[in-house]
């Protein structure tokens, strides 16, 4: 069956939905998968990892109720729900000490921060290019690239953790290569595709779906690795990687203009509004590299993008840990707790988009004042709030709903910085992204390595205080510092080399003189 009439039938199928609807479903999934081949390691290890220590020094804070709880908790952990969980949680400590045979698999604490941090490794590295590549290419070549080869990568995990830790690390650092041009890639088809005033809800709908993948990818590790083992946590999230794939190459296309299903008052609407917003069909022959690199708005959202990625990654990649080894949650419902807060921020993102679209359609706000308000709410609310966790003792039902309140809180970054690139510059927003993306990662694989760092071997409430403190100056400031100096007017140099192609251009529908003249 021909791509031709592939689309006549979908388009008397599915003719009615509007495309950037569908594109917007279809970068949802994407993204979900994206998120699951990135975030699975985080409950499996704590299945597949060989461990010499003994249940109760492990356990030893919430279960025992010693050093460092109040004594609420302590009533708390004599109670027997709370009873309940830490014998579970024993129970599956004990089975998972035994489960591997093969004790290659003996990780420490850091070995284990190296192998989580090592997709970092890099995913730092490739993503500038994967922007730079969507504004020239195109993002259905480059995102969907990244979906396949993070689904084939994913298959390949389990031979190469049975094999030795440096095949693992190696494999995850590959497979952050390939998913480090996810977002910087998408960031050029938004501005393209999705008009400004609909941007925040784009990013909070589709981009924001790695939050809510999240939610339920870990609940889903935890069922898997109990029925299957921690293996088949791998294939099935690989296989889901493979089956996107074939829809999204299928459907896909890089701009309104070439998309054969789209009605002509959709494609004339999308044209006009982001036209209006400073995007070109077609960027100049170059980067900026020196305004970009002096540009004080370019660097607020640098220095917030690192912040919000430290805190959030700590979450993604120690989160699980804590349930367990603190908290003394069990695998299964470890997953579930530990997706919570996740929900949360994609509801908090969804919430405030939608708030912040209202007030700027309505001239209530102007687009830096819009920025800053929910920026402060999405960086300064986590910092008040993890005071409050790193307080919290053995109390699971309080620890989790503070979690879950920062969480939310966070999920108004969707209408701060992380659609601030397409206001300062659209037709680099690629570009920019990954720029601010690159420095972000670097965070992110410095923060599980810290972590393990203060830990020290020692799960014990006293450490993780330290680290939910660890959070709370580099939230502020990163907030601070973008408060100050964001913007949210389109930057001189977005038009950089537009105006002398297109006298070019001119020159030479008018002919070789007209050239010579120029």
């Amino acid at each position: 069956m021909g791509r031709r009439k592939i689309d006549e039938m979908l388009l008397s199928a599915f003719g009615w939905l509007p495309a950037r609807v569908a594109l917007g479903m279809l970068t949802f999934f994407g993204f979900v998968n994206q998120f699951m081949v990135r975030v699975n390691l985080s409950v499996a290890i704590v299945a597949m990892v060989y461990q010499n220590k003994t249940v109760e020094e492990v356990q030893a804070q919430c279960i025992k109720g010693s050093e460092g709880t109040s004594a609420n908790n302590s009533l708390l952990v004599g109670t027997t729900e709370y009873q309940s969980n830490a014998l579970t949680a024993m129970k599956d400590r004990e089975l998972t000490q035994d489960a591997p045979v093969d004790e290659s698999l003996a990780w420490d604490e850091v070995t284990q921060g190296v192998v989580l941090a090592s997709y970092y490794y890099g995913y730092t590295i490739t993503q500038i290019l994967g922007g730079r590549l969507a504004e020239l290419y195109g993002t259905r070549l480059v995102f969907g690239g990244c979906i396949l080869g993070s689904g084939i990568i994913t298959l390949f995990t389990p031979i190469a953790a049975r094999a030795h830790v440096g095949a693992a690390i190696a494999l995850r650092v590959l497979l952050g290569l390939t998913g480090g041009v996810a977002w910087p890639s998408m960031h050029a088809l938004l501005s393209r595709w999705i008009p400004p005033l609909e941007r925040p809800r784009f990013i909070a709908f589709a981009y924001l779906a790695t939050t809510l993948s999240v939610t339920f990818t870990l609940p889903l590790c935890g069922v898997i690795i109990d029925w299957h083992g921690w293996e088949a946590v791998f294939y099935t999230t690989g296989v889901l990687c493979l089956i996107w794939c074939m829809l999204w190459f299928a459907l896909m296309h890089d701009s309104p203009g070439k998309h054969p299903r789209i009605s002509r008052e959709e494609r004339e609407l999308i044209e006009m509004s982001v036209a209006a917003g400073g995007s070109s069909k077609r960027t100049g022959s170059g980067i900026p590299w020196r305004h970009i690199s002096t540009s004080m708005p370019v660097w607020a959202i640098i220095v917030c993008d690192m912040g919000n990625t430290f805190g959030l990654s700590i979450y993604l990649t120690q989160l699980p840990t804590y349930m367990r080894n603190v908290l003394g949650f069990s695998i299964k419902k470890n997953g579930l707790l530990s997706g919570l807060p996740f929900l949360c921020r994609y509801v908090g993102g969804i919430i405030s988009s939608t708030v912040g679209d209202w007030l700027l359609s309505r001239g209530c706000l102007s687009i830096v004042n819009t920025r800053r308000i929910f920026s402060a709410v999405a960086m300064l609310g986590p910092t008040i709030v993890l005071v409050g966790v790193a307080y919290s003792g053995c109390d699971p039902a309080l620890t989790v709903s503070l979690l879950c309140l920062s969480m939310f809180l966070n999920g108004a970054i969707t209408t701060s910085q992380l659609v601030n690139h397409t206001d300062i510059a659209p037709n680099f927003s690629g570009t920019l992204f990954g720029i601010s993306n690159t420095f972000a990662s670097i965070a992110s694989f410095i923060s599980p390595v810290a972590v393990a760092a203060i830990i020290e071997n020692q799960q014990t409430m006293t450490q993780w205080h330290k680290v939910f403190w660890m959070c709370v100056p580099i939230y502020a400031a990163s907030a601070i510092f973008y408060l100050a100096f964001c913007s949210g007017t389109v930057q001189p140099w977005n038009y950089a080399g537009q105006h002398r192609r297109h006298a070019q251009e001119e020159a030479e529908r008018d002919g070789p003189e007209a050239t010579a003249l120029q």
